[in-house]
């Protein structure tokens, strides 16, 4: 015969409460069923664990030294039940991102924003990286996910559509061409141009933009990220092209936006690997971001 929970729990009731009335109280049995109960551990064990005083039974030494390790056996299923309920709430998971400076202080607090409501157990890291081939490299090797401008190039990275943006065109408040409806290549003919480091994504189609219109731009100074070219912009140092999502009057109330055109789109992707299966919580990030943010192109 092996011993049974419920007997475990009538043992463990009845060392603490003393007696069978209040046992069976406390477990919503009845007596006999208590004492059934501790009738049959004591012929599994092999030894008595009870002697009668009166209206109280006194636990014997035997039960005692019982008790103690039957206190330790259920705290160790305790833990595993609190272990099983932390993995099920995700409790102590960490969740990490990689993003671009562009849409660390805007898109990607807002998808942490999102998901925390889902999930607030869950710790996320957020890395901040400037280029966007090293962050498919950093999603591919150890992130979770990347928010950037998805290359293209890699087949082992999957992309969701976050925000979709047309470029505009960033100068200080009290510049000439601030109150134009829309500004053009040939409008910023002999203005200071604050420009992208070469080799990002997005300098490449306002450079075709301005070849196409045959403009000559005077490029002074550049600027890595987003930020560095609003805050030189702001500073008065010449004008640039930027992607309307990023909110530039936000972040240096000298600066102003006009919409640019020809029209360059630019978009936000999240980027996840498909070299290796999502775990519950990745699975539950990409979920939300479905919900959230639908992705026109599927």
């Amino acid at each position: 015969m092996k011993i049974t929970f419920r007997q475990i729990d009538a043992f463990q009731t009845l060392i603490a409460s003393g007696t069978v009335t209040k046992t069976a109280s406390l477990l919503g049995i009845s007596q006999p069923a208590v004492s059934r109960l501790i009738s049959d551990l004591e012929k599994t064990v092999g030894f008595k664990l009870f002697n009668r005083s009166g209206r109280k039974l006194e636990a014997t030494l035997e039960a005692r030294l019982f008790a103690e390790e039957v206190t330790q056996s259920m705290s160790g299923l305790k833990r595993i039940e609190q272990a099983a309920q932390n993995i099920r709430d995700f409790n102590h998971v960490q969740l990490r991102l990689v993003s671009t400076p562009s849409f660390a202080p805007t898109l990607a607090p807002l998808l942490i924003e999102k998901f925390s409501k889902r999930h607030p157990n869950v710790h996320v890291c957020l890395e901040i990286q400037s280029d966007d081939e090293r962050i498919e490299w950093m999603v591919l090797e150890n992130q979770d996910f990347g928010i950037a401008v998805s290359t293209g190039r890699n087949r082992n990275i999957a992309t969701h559509e976050l925000l979709c943006t047309e470029a505009v065109c960033i100068l200080p408040v009290l510049h000439r061409l601030a109150g134009n409806k829309s500004i053009s290549p040939e409008d910023l003919v002999g203005e200071n141009f604050v420009s992208y480091f070469e080799g990002s994504i997005f300098k490449s189609d306002i450079d075709k933009a301005f070849n196409m219109a045959k403009v000559q731009r005077l490029t002074k100074y550049e600027g890595k990220t987003t930020g560095a070219i609003i805050g030189m912009v702001g500073a008065g140092l010449g004008v640039s092209i930027i992607g309307s999502g990023f909110g530039a009057g936000s972040f240096d109330q000298r600066c102003t936006t006009v919409p640019f055109t020809p029209p360059i789109r630019y978009s936000a992707e999240l980027l996840w690997s498909t070299q290796r299966g999502l775990s519950a919580i990745q699975n539950e990030f990409l979920d939300m971001v479905r919900d959230e943010f639908c992705d026109p192109g599927s």
